[in-house]
């Protein structure tokens, strides 16, 4: 009767899914993710990828709050020495008035003022990434964040803007008239009109332009809209925290589990392997008797 050689060999099969199961169980510890792509649960691969999508834009969106909250503390300090120098022009103003004071005082007076008023245009040109933030061109800035966009007013603090110069220039503050020059440093401070004797004068130029109260206001402008990006940037933090929280809940390997599981496939796939050379070697044997 003849033999016949043949059959398959058992624990082939068996390693190629050992060797199947340990690549996949290396790529989840590779990639800490119990869905690196989608063959290892589709639905659940969607689900996770748009959360990610979701945490890269809410990530974003805390990246531009924080850039256009540091773009408004440069323009707030700006701000503040304008409103310093504002107070040092109207502190000049009031010395002036003063009649110990005589044309040659009056004259330093003046250079003081001059030279104010030319910080407070610097202080207009203040930049940020190239970007001029306080002299009319930047008034409106947009915060891009991934519930929507949002416009932020920052203000034109140029001299000419705040009615300490003409359109060509020119101070309009004068030492020599300090009652008219304090009306447009500071035009609605009840303080500045207490310190004349002429207050009804100072109210005839209420509508000369504006001065102190602009820059007060732009100021109170800027901290309000500072205050709204930091309670924005903490929404996002927390919107952020709970994205991150629901992805690792339903996406975050089990590393001590994982490793485990790694260690028994190895396991297995080296008993299949061998297995497998002891098929090949017992039928190599037979062969070998039959020759």
């Amino acid at each position: 009767m003849a033999m016949t050689l043949g059959g398959v060999n058992p624990g082939l099969s068996q390693l190629n899914r050992n060797s199947l199961a340990t690549q996949k169980t290396s790529q989840i510890l590779a990639t800490g993710s119990n869905r690196p792509s989608a063959a290892y649960g589709a639905s659940e691969y969607a689900i996770a990828a748009r959360l990610t999508s979701n945490i890269r834009g809410t990530t974003q969106s805390i990246q531009n709050t924080q850039n256009i909250s540091s773009m408004f503390k440069i323009a707030a300090g700006a701000t503040n020495n304008t409103i310093q120098a504002l107070s040092s022009i109207k502190e000049n103003l009031i010395n002036a008035a003063n009649d110990t004071n005589g044309s040659v005082d009056r004259q330093a007076l003046q250079k003081n003022i001059d030279n104010t008023v030319r910080q407070i245009n610097l202080n207009a040109q203040t930049e940020y990434n190239g970007k001029r933030l306080l002299d009319g061109t930047a008034e409106d800035v947009t915060l891009a964040g991934i519930d929507g966009y949002e416009n932020y007013h920052l203000g034109d603090l140029r001299s000419e803007a705040l009615g300490l110069t003409d359109s060509d220039g020119n101070v309009t503050i004068n030492a020599n008239d300090p009652e008219a020059s304090l009306a447009i440093v500071d035009q609605a401070i009840t303080t500045a009109q207490n310190s004349l004797d002429s207050t009804q004068f100072m109210q005839d130029y209420v509508t000369e332009g504006v001065s102190l109260n602009e820059a007060l206001d732009q100021a109170t402008t800027q901290g309000a809209q500072l205050q709204r990006m930091e309670f924005q940037e903490a929404n996002y933090t927390t919107m952020e925290e709970n994205q991150l929280s629901a992805l690792s809940n339903m996406d975050d390997a089990d590393m001590a589990k994982q490793i485990t599981n790694l260690r028994n496939q190895q396991t297995l796939e080296q008993t299949a392997l061998f297995a497998t050379r002891m098929f090949n070697q017992n039928r190599a044997n037979i062969l070998s008797l039959l020759q």
